[in-house]
Order: structure tokens, then C-alpha cells, then sequence
């Protein structure tokens, strides 16, 4: 069962299909620990990111499978170095998820996700080394044109929680709106299990009203002076 919620309202779902309300811009689905995220997020398609980070190190950018990169900033909006890790190889980090993946950690408290252009769909789990069972992260989320969630969405992250997260824009009335930003706020932490979805805005070009009327009309009078010549 994963919760869907707007930027003001949320209610629970039963399965994967996903409804939209034309008052929010961009709309937020949960996945319960131990649920994979699935490949389709709001009618969007997901592309996975590469396994690439099993080396370790740190990096404060994240290359996108489709063009681009994440970039990582602290609450200081500069750059963040993450620890790369594999999922796999951290005991407190619990999905359900059958294939290795990369995460991000840090002891930072706070981390915005930049995203590249074109984000209409964004989605990641977050898992924590902590004991609490009480609300103790919270995430909002930005984007190019609209509301966004603007709120602070609380929830628990634990070693023995992690959730996942799906946010994507509901441009169903003709917006072409796109996520440009992520900030997760739990502590001693990570994130990863990246997938996302980015492509270009198309609009079906239409001819204008007096193109038309002009259009019309030469061809009336192309058939009237038809007429003329052949009487």
C-alpha cells in the first residue's frame, strides 16, 4: 500500500494505479519499506540509474542514465560531498528492491537534490541508522512553473524503515511543468535508489484564426475567377 498525497491533501491507495487533482502541480506517492519502486510513477515511465558507485569515495553530483546530472547541496546551497555506497553492503538499509543499487550517505542534516532538466518524475528511498519510531525527517520539493509541495511532508525513517518516495508533475491540464529540486531533512543518513523520467514539452502548432480567414478567402476567390474564365 503506498499513501498519495498533494502539497495540502493525501489519501491511501490500494494498488498502483495513480489518480491526479488538477489543484497540484507536483503530486507525491509513498512506498512502505520493503516495497520496490515501481516502474511507473504518475503515467511516467522510470529509467533506473546506473550501479556505478561500488569503488566508494565521495561525489557531490550524480550522472542521470538519460542526460545531465544530480547535484548535491547542503543547507548552505553548496556543493555536498555523499559518501557512495551499495545498498547491499549497509545492514540498516531495507527495501524491496531484488537488484544492488547505489545510495548516498552523510551525517549532514539537511540535503537538497538539484535535478537536471526536464525532470517530470523523480523517485528514491531514504534509510536512516536510527532507532526512533517517530516522525523524524520531512521532505518538500520545487518546481519550474507552479505550487510544488511547498509544505513539509513528515515521516519516519529508522534501520529497520525505508521508505520510498515517488514525486512527479501533474501537467494533465496542458502545463509543462518539471521538478527542479528535492530537500530531505533526517540525520545520519541516506538516499538513493535513484529512477527518473525527463523529456522535452511538445505542442501541436495551430494555425492562427486570421491565417486561416486569409487562407479561406484566397480560395474563394481562386474559385470564383475559375468561374469567371469559364463562362
Amino acid at each position: 500500500m503506498f499513501k498519495h498525497l498533494t502539497a495540502i491533501t493525501f489519501f491511501a491507495a490500494t494498488s498502483l494505479g495513480l489518480s491526479s487533482q488538477a489543484s497540484a502541480a507536483l503530486i507525491l506517492d509513498t512506498y512502505a519499506s520493503g516495497t520496490a519502486t515501481p516502474t511507473t510513477i504518475g503515467g511516467y515511465a522510470m529509467t533506473d540509474f546506473s550501479v556505478t558507485n561500488g569503488m566508494g569515495g565521495s561525489t557531490t553530483n550524480v550522472m542521470s542514465p538519460i542526460s545531465g546530472s544530480l547535484n548535491f547541496l547542503d543547507q548552505n546551497d553548496s556543493p555536498l560531498a555523499m559518501s557512495r555506497r551499495l545498498a547491499d553492503d549497509v545492514s540498516w538499509w531495507n527495501n524491496g528492491e531484488v537488484s544492488d543499487y547505489d545510495i548516498y550517505t552523510t551525517s549532514n542534516y539537511l540535503i537538497t537534490i538539484l535535478l537536471p532538466e526536464n525532470t517530470r518524475a523523480f523517485s528514491f528511498s531514504v534509510g536512516a541508522n536510527l532507532g526512533s519510531t517517530s516522525n523524524n525527517a520531512w521532505l518538500t520539493a520545487t518546481e519550474s512553473s507552479g505550487l510544488g509541495i511547498d509544505n513539509q511532508y513528515w515521516f519516519n525513517v529508522n534501520r529497520n524503515n525505508t521508505p520510498g518516495f515517488g514525486i512527479y508533475a501533474n501537467n494533465s491540464n496542458g502545463d509543462c511543468s518539471a521538478i527542479t529540486s528535492v530537500t530531505i531533512d533526517p540525520e545520519y543518513w541516506g538516499v538513493g535508489n535513484f529512477s527518473i523520467n525527463q523529456d522535452q514539452c511538445t505542442t501541436t502548432s495551430v494555425p492562427e484564426p486570421s491565417s486561416v480567414a486569409l487562407l479561406a478567402l484566397g480560395l474563394l476567390g481562386f474559385s470564383l475567377f475559375r468561374r469567371k474564365n469559364n463562362a
